[in-house]
């Protein structure tokens, strides 16, 4: 009813409010594309100018590892020339080192025993005495003689306390034994130097780190963070699943989420990364996107204000309408509704009846009655008084309501006592089993009834299976005559139509 007084509503207003929905749709569409188009273009430039500055932190790194490596090689070819230990010590000292002050930001370069003890210093023709036997770049040489240039930890130097990275190269005897190894460091700080004259903005970040985690240099200087591992990170992972790439993570030496750029540097064990935190992204679009919207917002309220004026009447004259169909829907219920027990009355019965008769001769299919009444119900009445009777009924209302299965079943209220339950598809002998649990179910419920046999409220009730050609007044015959078998035989039970010989002559007697 209120569907088909929608649909009856004047075309005038149906057409005002599709044409705005319409219209507000669309814009806030565009804006919505217009916002996202803004968003992916700052992404995509960001992430563009952020692979240009990785290429260049590659390209120094390398360059400088490179060249640090060709002093090391240096070093070591020098002390596996045996004429070189002839020479006097400050042209030794020549031989060795020439090549250590080409490589810009090089520190010492050491040469150390087989138990780490310095006997080559770049610094002075007296080495120093320096010993490094547990340091790692020590540690692996001795343990491997295919190590080639080896990038160590970071650590700090004496007496300045500053970091720097360690990179050594094994010495090795004729015979390939472990002679101890050439170790020459890199100051972190020059690196920091570089990466400051590369920077996407103030809150961009730019480091390099070992493939084990460690991290070698971080821009902005971290002092904090230089040595500190990655492994624990939940992004550490990410970085090798290939050679280059980008994602969005939280970073590790600070809570911040961001855009992370990374590339393996060269073929070396080493792994450089480009930050900028997605805010600093936001920041690029966001302020734009957000005029945009409160211009379109300011732009589709307006218009749905305007809508509001224009179909004020309309909907005054629309809601009247649904008003009186809805009274009259109401008045339609009522009129197959029982009052008492809210099940539906003996007119929605006759008329659900005959219907679920037509379509089950139609359909080919079994259609089975059951009528019911609650015993001596009278004698009820008189015993406990009609308020009492009525709180019976509705009991006998709400077994049914548990029972039916609607919308397929129908249980009705057909007057007084007397009720009946529309069972489609259902043979006679499955409604004779709901009748049962029917009649169980309200003496479950132990409503006392001192003049009815066992002392409380109990049914009876007769079964029927609508016969091919029978006319749905037949059928409610037959259920009628087996539901006074049931009170003739003792009450409180279930009778099917034919359970005896002869019932419509006992039932005729009964009458």
């Amino acid at each position: 009813m209120q569907s088909r007084s929608r649909r009856r509503r004047p075309a005038a207003s149906r057409t005002l409010a599709g044409s705005i929905v319409a219209v507000t749709l669309v814009i806030g569409a565009a804006s919505g594309l217009m916002v996202m188009q803004m968003r992916r273009s700052a992404w995509d430039q960001v992430g563009r100018v952020s692979q240009n500055l990785l290429e260049s932190v590659e390209h120094m790194v390398d360059r400088n590892i490179e060249l640090y490596d060709l002093s090391l090689q240096a070093v070591v070819d020098g002390l596996r020339n045996p004429w070189a230990d002839g020479l006097a010590p400050d042209l030794r000292q020549l031989v060795l080192f020439d090549r250590a002050a080409t490589a810009n930001g090089l520190g010492a370069i050491l040469a150390l025993d087989t138990q780490g003890q310095a006997f080559a210093d770049s610094t002075a023709l007296v080495p120093r005495p320096l010993s490094f036997p547990d340091a790692d770049f020590f540690l692996v040489h001795r343990a491997r003689d295919d190590a080639g240039l080896y990038i160590g930890k970071p650590l700090r130097m004496a007496p300045d306390g500053r970091w720097v990275i360690p990179l050594s190269r094994r010495l090795a005897y004729a015979d390939g034994a472990f002679a101890g190894i050439v170790v020459g460091t890199i100051d972190i700080g020059y690196f920091n130097a570089l990466f400051g004259r590369l920077s996407l903005g103030e809150q961009s970040r730019i480091a390099f780190f070992r493939e084990s985690g460690e991290i070698l240099v971080r821009s902005p200087v971290m002092e904090s963070a230089i040595g500190r591992s990655l492994t624990s990170a939940p992004h550490f992972p990410r970085f090798f699943e290939r050679r280059a790439g980008q994602f969005v993570a939280t970073g590790y030496t600070e809570a911040i989420e961001g855009l992370f750029t990374y590339s393996r540097i060269g073929d070396r064990p080493l792994v450089a990364t480009v930050v900028v935190p997605t805010a600093a992204i936001a920041e690029l679009w966001r302020p734009r996107a957000m005029a945009i919207v409160v211009l379109v917002s300011v732009l589709c309220g307006g218009m749905i204000v305007l809508t509001l004026v224009l179909q004020r009447e309309l909907e005054r004259r629309g809601l009247a309408e649904e008003r009186a169909l809805a009274a009259n829907h109401d008045l339609a219920r009522l009129a197959h509704t029982d009052g008492l027990t809210g099940l539906p009355n003996r007119r929605h019965f006759d008329e659900a009846f005959t219907r679920a008769r037509e379509q089950a001769a139609r359909d080919g299919t079994p259609l089975a009655l059951v009528l019911l009444d609650a015993d001596r119900f009278k004698r009820y009445n008189d015993t406990y008084g009609h308020l009492a009777g009525d709180e019976v009924l509705r009991a006998v209302a709400r077994v049914l309501q548990r029972q039916v299965r609607e919308p397929e079943e129908t249980a009705c209220r057909i007057g007084g006592e007397e009720f009946a339950v529309l069972l489609p598809g259902a043979s006679g002998r499955e409604a004779v089993g709901r009748a049962e649990r029917i009649r169980q179910a309200l003496a479950r419920l132990q409503i006392p009834h001192i003049g009815n046999e066992g002392g409380i409220v109990t049914l009876s009730l007769g079964v029927a299976e609508a016969r091919p050609g029978e006319t749905a007044g037949q059928c409610f015959s037959a259920a009628d005559v087996a539901l006074y078998e049931a009170k003739r035989r003792g009450r409180n039970q279930v009778q099917e139509r034919d359970q005896a010989v002869g019932l419509d002559a006992k039932t005729a007697q009964v009458a």
